[in-house]
């Protein structure tokens, strides 16, 4: 029995401890494998900050050394003694400025002159051939200034590679590497160093003794500090694994109760569960914010479309009406204006996905012209901008808002890659032949937006146009610009190309299909032709709008019945009868616009139908069939769409 008893003992205790003990060996793993992640994470941001702390202090002391006091045959010591203390009160990074010859005697240091050693003392052999053969700037390693300062020097030639004639050196002092260091604390009894040629030279925190001395198993992680033979050696004392050790030990005694565990695995599925129900509700969250963002800036375009609509036709009638040619020019400016704010509108629409891709002949130049306005102010006076427009070139077959933005975005992204200024050339011709490859067979137009600037390396050009991908910094991108000119350029028949290579700047074409069909002349006032009057009923539950309209088609010789919405409207058909067109807005208080003309069609079929609006969420959302007129418009605009529309019913 109590054999029995022992080996059923024996048989649930095994299973236990098997577990327990397996647990327990994970969980070291994983805790080792967390103190190597830190390790490497503090190595690596240690290193990137030294080595950026480097590049600038090389490229400070290369500034330096073409100072005009350094030329001709002999320095001018007392000129380059005034830059030096300029410098010195100006940039706290440095401790001190020296000039020396090439053989390393001291010509000048900001030192003083009993104690001012020669800074090339603190470099090896290598790195003095490097800068006095070679021509290159060096970093040297750590010494103790003639002051007790302990600093390193960077170092730069005066003169080419092999006929360098002096040398300019600046001292750095290591308390600037130490604030570098501490910038993530380490955890108690880690320790950072910076490690040169020369051995170990700056170890943080101050005055910790090294742990390789005291303990035999610690655990380094080297970094390279790239611009320098240096490294940056994070270390960890075995004490840090001890922690987990105990960890295991207590889970394994632990495991003897099947409960906890159970309870263990059950509380790490719930948590698996909540973190992905926070992911889901998150994203849910971010859906709903990007739907409500859309709907808002539809919204506020829409009212913008009511209000534009009015004062260009106001302004059309003026400029009309205008008596002296101060007025015209002035009316001229107020419709410029305006039209501009069309086209502001017209991008919000768009960047709510709630206005469709209307291709048509596009022609380029005048495109162009058009965008050189916005174009040239959003450009800072360091970049020369250049525009070559070919005379053989073709009409695109394109949505003109879409491609005025997709040409924005390039010329935005090319300013932002020349931060110091650059050249920016904008051109259109037709497409080479190369450049089509894979497309369908046919003409195309090219529009190339070429920069000077830094320029992208091949993994960066392999993730440019992935949505959010983006390298500029925080709040200063989306990374959707490339995507969106992308997904245009794909959406009109067409491509976008990036070509670019590191320092060499970035050359962006959007290839865009011919079209077969000639550019369309917006309608002027006095093109629009009459071939009767006809009776235009006339809805929009905005005043305004509705009152510019109606003096436009009463001007025109139309009669205009007006109605501020469905129920006027109807009333006024079953008293006055059958009119000749219906002209009527979609979006109003009560009933839709769709409506009425359901009813109108219904009982008065013979009467044509024009659909105004500005802002339509859904085209499926129209009756069929019906003529669509979009805000803002001008008044030949109007005309000509209801004489259109009236002669499409038989008129």
């Amino acid at each position: 029995m109590r054999r029995s008893l022992a080996l059923l003992v024996l048989a649930g205790v095994i299973p236990i401890v098997a577990l327990g003990g397996t647990f327990g060996a994970l969980t070291l793993r994983s805790e080792r494998e967390a103190v190597a992640a830190r390790g490497r994470t503090d190595a690596n941001l240690a290193a990137a900050l030294v080595s950026q702390t480097l590049r600038s202090n090389l490229a400070a002391v290369e500034m330096v050394a073409q100072s005009p006091a350094l030329d001709g045959g002999a320095p001018d010591v007392a000129r380059f003694a005034t830059l030096a203390h300029r410098i010195l009160a100006n940039q706290r990074d440095w401790h001190a400025i020296a000039l020396t010859d090439a053989t390393g005697r001291v010509l000048f240091s900001t030192l003083r002159a009993d104690g001012a050693a020669s800074p090339l003392d603190a470099f090896d052999a290598a790195a003095l051939r490097r800068l006095r053969d070679q021509g290159e700037p060096q970093v040297g390693t750590f010494f103790t200034a003639p002051d007790g300062v302990r600093a390193f020097p960077v170092a730069a030639p005066v003169g080419r590679a092999g006929h360098v004639r002096y040398v300019v050196a600046a001292l750095v002092p290591a308390a600037r590497l130490e604030r570098l260091l501490r910038v993530e604390p380490l955890a108690p009894g880690w320790t950072a160093s910076v490690i040169t040629a020369a051995g170990p030279a700056l170890l943080v925190p101050r005055g910790a003794a090294p742990l390789i001395h005291i303990d035999p198993r610690p655990v380094e992680l080297w970094m390279p500090v790239s611009g320098a033979r240096w490294s940056i050696r994070i270390t960890a004392p075995a004490q840090a694994f001890l922690v987990p050790v105990r960890r295991a030990v207590l889970l394994l005694l632990a495991a003897a109760a099947l409960c906890i565990l159970l309870l263990g695995l059950l509380a790490r599925l719930l948590a698996v569960e909540l973190r992905q129900q926070r992911s889901r509700d998150a994203s849910e969250l971010q859906r709903q914010r990007m739907e409500t963002l859309g709907r808002l800036t539809g919204g506020v375009a829409h009212d913008f479309n009511n209000l534009l609509t009015p004062i260009m036709i106001s302004l059309e009638q003026l400029r009309r009406h205008a008596a002296d040619a101060a007025s015209t020019r002035h009316v001229d400016v107020a419709m410029a204006g305006a039209e501009r704010a069309r086209l502001l509108v017209s991008r919000l629409l768009a960047f709510s996905r709630q206005q469709q891709l209307s291709p048509e002949p596009v022609e380029l130049a005048a495109l162009v012209d058009g965008l050189m306005d916005l174009i040239e102010k959003s450009l800072p006076s360091a970049i020369t901008m250049t525009v070559a427009v070919a005379p053989e070139r073709c009409a695109a077959e394109a949505d003109r808002g879409q491609l005025e933005l997709a040409i924005l975005n390039l010329v935005i992204n090319a300013r932002d890659a020349m931060p110091d200024g650059g050249e920016l050339r904008l051109s259109v011709a037709r497409a080479e032949p190369r450049h089509t490859a894979g497309l369908a067979a046919g003409d195309y137009v090219a529009i190339t937006v070429s920069d000077t600037g830094s320029g992208m390396d091949a993994a960066t050009i392999a993730r440019a146009i992935d949505p959010f991908f983006t390298t500029k910094p925080i709040g200063k991108g989306t990374g959707l610009g490339l995507s969106m000119v992308d997904g245009f350029a794909s959406q009109s028949g067409g491509a976008f190309v990036l070509e670019s290579a590191p320092g060499r700047g970035t050359s962006a074409r959007i290839l865009l299909p011919c079209s077969a069909r000639a550019p369309v002349t917006p309608p002027t006032a006095a093109a629009v032709t009459q071939e009767g009057t006809l009776t235009i009923l006339l809805v929009d539950d905005d005043h305004r709008v509705r009152r510019a309209s109606a003096e436009v088609l009463a001007e025109a010789g139309h009669a205009v019945l007006e109605a501020a919405d469905v129920d006027a409207a109807l009333a006024l058909l079953a008293t006055r009868g059958a009119v000749d067109v219906v002209v009527t807005d979609y979006i109003m208080p009560g009933r839709s616009g769709a409506e009425l003309v359901e009813q109108v069609r219904a009982e008065w079929p013979r009467a044509a139908v024009l659909m105004v609006t500005g802002h339509v969420e859904d085209d499926g959302a129209l009756p069929d069939g019906v003529e669509l007129l979009r805000k803002p418009y001008r008044g030949a605009t109007l005309l000509a769409a209801v004489e259109q529309a009236a002669q499409q019913r038989g008129r």
